[in-house]
Parts: C-alpha cells; structure tokens; sequence
C-alpha cells in the first residue's frame, strides 16, 4: 500500500467509527430547541395521585419516616414497571442513584429549569443524550426505604435555577 491509499483507508475507517456521545447528543439535540418558560406547561412522567406534595414553606408529614419535613418535590402514586415519560423536551444532564430516591434521571429543560425523576429502574437514556417530551426515561421502582410505606411512586421535582418550585403549578 502506498503512503496515500493508507491515509485514504483510515480515514475511510474514522468516518465508519460511531461518532463520540457527546457528539452524537449534540447533533441530536440541534433538533430540539431546550427553552421552557414559566408560562409552558409539563407532561405528567405517570399518571396518579400525588401523595405527597411538595411543600418547602411548611412541612409535610412522611409516613415512612415517621416524621415532618419540608418536601421540594411532588411523590406521585404509580404502579412498578409504569414506564415514566419527559415531562418536556429536554438534556439528559445526569443519571445516577442515591439513597433517598433511588436510580434518578437530571433533566435540562432550558433557561435553567431542571427536573428529577426518581424511583426508576431499567433507565435507558444516557447523560447528554436529548429527549423528546413523550419519550421513556425508565420505569418506575419497588420504593427505596424511604417511601416503603407510601408505596410504588415517582419522585418528581422541578426546579428553577437552584431552587426547587412546584411541578404541579407546571403540569398539564
């Protein structure tokens, strides 16, 4: 093989090779515009009843814990293996687990709102890959001990900048 057709034939095989994730996220996400606004409004993840409401300027009874707290997010009746939609267009920013509430997925909606879905299992997303509003970012889970009495439920928080505000003022 000559110098030239070894060039030729790596760059045929680099622009065979998937593209970097976070490449690929930005390509798919030219497509979706990340912009949501006071006034726009959120899919519900599940369908069901709140059960426990966010509440951060007085507290909130929390059965399993046997005790009152305040609640920067919206605990939502469900059933295990509920598949658990966005609730709009939106960035994938982190998907990890923590005590409280579980396997959880970030969300980037835009003009620094954020949402958090937790209480999942199964999540099929990726950090920095974009969702349409619809589309399953998993499935909800048996509750982690924090919720074992409440019950299968989504934990589903939204915040604006760095402070958590309430879903339900946002909801559909």
């Amino acid at each position: 093989m000559t110098e030239n057709t070894l060039g030729a034939a790596e760059t045929e095989a680099a622009a065979l090779e998937d593209p970097p994730a976070d490449e690929a996220g930005a390509a798919a996400g030219d497509s979706l515009v990340l912009d949501f606004t006071e006034s726009d409004r959120l899919l519900w993840p599940v369908q069901g009843n709140v059960i426990l409401g966010y509440s951060m300027d007085t507290t909130t009874w929390f059965p399993t814990l046997e005790q009152y707290k305040c609640n920067p997010a919206n605990v939502i009746q469900s059933e295990v293996s509920t598949p658990v939609s966005a609730p709009a267009d939106a960035r994938i920013l982190e998907v990890g687990v923590n005590e409280e509430i579980g396997s959880y997925v970030r969300l980037d909606l835009g003009n620094g709102y954020q949402a958090v879905c937790g209480q999942l299992k199964e999540i099929p997303v990726v950090e920095n890959e974009y969702v349409s509003r619809g589309d399953v970012l998993g499935y909800v889970a048996e509750p982690t001990k924090y919720y074992s009495l409440e019950g299968a439920s989504l934990y589903f928080e939204l915040l604006s900048g760095d402070e958590p505000v309430d879903a339900l003022d946002y909801l559909e």
